[in-house]
């Protein structure tokens, strides 16, 4: 991605940050929600700053764990911010798609093979599907009738998310694991591309018979390596946890007292409003995610005695601090990350140039006593 397309995605996120605001100022109370927000416990901030280091960290691990088995010579600063820039550059692009192409990338300029890159990202993002699939489906099992008593008139959109997930995961499945099934996608998107307005697309189609047949070699490299898929599935769903417990703490810092009993139902709730946001064609699902959890969070608020009005701007003000610190605080700590990857790979250039530079010198040197042994 090139400098200036980063900087116009950087403005558009901008303006969706602004629209936002409006629409705080619009569907809620800005004083009662900036009141609730000024009188906010620090402690409990910077506990929930923690749980999204803890996040951070634990989502960077299942990457740098397979990149590290396929390839042992790369540093552990640059596989740290090789898999950090994640956050940046889906925080970025329309529906999170920008961090495994930069990463792919990333991984290249450091001399590991493409292939062992482009598999270890399918397999990392095959794990990051599962696991949000698994927790969904176990989440929805259990609180169905409670968020449908709760919300009746939204549970069509949770429905919706939910299906376009699965759908992903499982077609990602059997591309994987039934090679006809391949060749059939690969027939589909052949005839889709005769189709006159669709026929940019053409050139795509030797790139997306090398994703299938890099999909197959991931599947396979997961069914003969069980205990590191195993360690991939765990580091996910532990990542998974500390991001659904920070709606959990910020309310506890807006002085809502949640009992216990309650904890694994807003871990739900905000699985829910991922669920509902993440195919949302804005960067970061911006708009989808806070009309969503605003939806879901509302309803759970009057349960413990808050009036309509008043639970409408806690959840608001719980959301803030939520998207805050997982989508603009993340945002900034990936493209940290970004920063110190470009300054190591300019270093690491210049230290080639000057070596480079070096043995030429040397060349001409040795070159020149030669020719004058010779002379003489």
């Amino acid at each position: 991605m090139s400098k200036k397309k980063i900087v116009r995605n950087l403005i558009f996120v901008a303006a969706i940050l602004i629209l936002l605001v409006v629409l705080l100022i619009n569907l809620g109370d800005i004083k009662e929600i900036w009141s609730v927000l000024t009188n906010s416990k620090i402690g409990y901030i910077f506990l929930a700053i923690g749980a999204v280091l803890l996040y951070a960290f634990t989502y960077q691990l299942s990457l740098m764990i397979l990149t590290k088995y396929r390839f042992k010579e790369i540093k552990f600063i640059d596989l740290f911010a090789i898999s950090g820039t994640e956050f940046f550059f889906n925080a970025i692009t329309p529906f999170s798609s920008g961090g495994q192409p930069f990463q792919a990338y990333a991984l290249k300029r450091k001399k590991m093979k493409l292939a062992d890159s482009t598999s270890a990202l399918l397999i990392n993002f095959i794990a990051y599907q599962v696991c949000l699939n698994i927790i969904a489906v176990v989440f929805l099992i259990i609180y169905y009738n409670k968020v449908y008593n709760q919300i009746d008139a939204f549970i069509a959109f949770l429905i919706v998310g939910f299906t376009i997930n699965m759908l992903i995961m499982v077609g990602l499945v059997l591309i994987g694991t039934v090679k006809p099934l391949g060749k059939i996608f690969l027939k589909l998107f052949h005839l889709i591309t005769r189709i006159k307005f669709l026929r940019r697309f053409e050139s795509g189609e030797a790139a997306f018979a090398e994703y299938i047949n890099n999909m197959q070699i991931a599947f396979k490299e997961i069914s003969k390596k069980p205990l590191l898929w195993f360690l991939i599935l765990i580091t996910k769903i532990i990542s998974f946890g500390f991001y659904y417990a920070i709606p959990y703490i910020a309310l506890y810092a807006i002085g809502v007292h949640i009992k216990a009993i309650d904890l694994p139902y807003t871990l739900a709730l905000t699985a829910f409003t991922l669920t509902i946001a993440i195919w949302v064609p804005t960067p970061g699902g911006s708009g989808g995610v806070e009309y969503a959890f605003k939806e879901l969070y509302s309803p759970f608020l009057e349960t413990y005695g808050y009036d309509s009005s008043t639970s409408v701007s806690m959840a608001f003000a719980v959301m803030m601090i939520w998207r805050l610190l997982t989508y603009y605080f993340l945002m900034f700590y990936g493209f940290v990350l970004y920063l110190i990857f470009e300054k190591r790979c300019k270093t690491n250039d210049k230290l080639i140039d000057t070596t480079d530079n070096d043995e030429t010198q040397n060349n001409i040197v040795q070159e020149t006593e030669i020719n004058d042994i010779i002379e003489e």
